[in-house]
């Protein structure tokens, strides 16, 4: 695997405007828009609404259908936001681990920012220049990185159209013991 530069993601976005200007910062490459994906899953850990948002923008236009619970009349289709909401309710800590410093053994806390998301590549990812790329996200809960298709847009961004092993289990966090006997 190839090591591509670390995307550096300055905090979690707290609105729509924010994640839009993540995203129109890091975005430009492959590995950007991966990080703009770990960001938008890291967004609806935290709130399903704006997640929602985050994640419509974040992803292929050709992956939405239109609908109200995204951003500008267009939102993810019912079966990739069922995987989403079923995971991150089953494991809330999981976008998480795809920051640098997070651990089980740390139940997954993030470091404090700027959130480092480290990306890789490998003979199979394809070419840049075809406008479809394939990197992998390092992850602190599994034994290897995980895979997201990135697609560049009419605009050069760079946006997610598959990316459902982002959403896979991961090793449980390590639960502190208060053994208070």
């Amino acid at each position: 695997m190839t090591n591509l530069p670390l995307v550096h993601i300055d905090a979690v976005p707290q609105s729509v405007e924010e994640f839009l200007a993540l995203r129109d910062a890091i975005a430009h490459t492959p590995e950007g828009g991966a990080a703009a994906m770990v960001a938008a899953l890291l967004t609806f850990a935290e709130g399903e609404r704006l997640g929602q948002q985050c994640l419509a923008i974040a992803v292929d236009r050709e992956t939405l259908q239109e609908g109200p619970n995204g951003y500008d009349g267009w939102q993810l289709g019912i079966a990739q936001m069922r995987l989403v909401k079923g995971q991150l309710r089953a494991m809330p800590h999981l976008p998480r681990s795809y920051v640098q410093g997070t651990a089980p053994e740390n139940a997954y806390r993030l470091p404090a920012p700027p959130y480092v998301v480290a990306c890789s590549t490998n003979p199979y990812s394809g070419e840049p220049e075809s406008g479809t790329l394939k990197v992998f996200v390092a992850c602190s809960g599994a034994d290897s990185p995980r895979p997201v298709t990135l697609k560049r847009n009419n605009r050069g961004i760079w946006k997610a159209a598959e990316w459902s092993s982002l959403v896979t289990g991961i090793r449980p966090p390590v639960a502190d013991v208060d053994d208070t006997l």
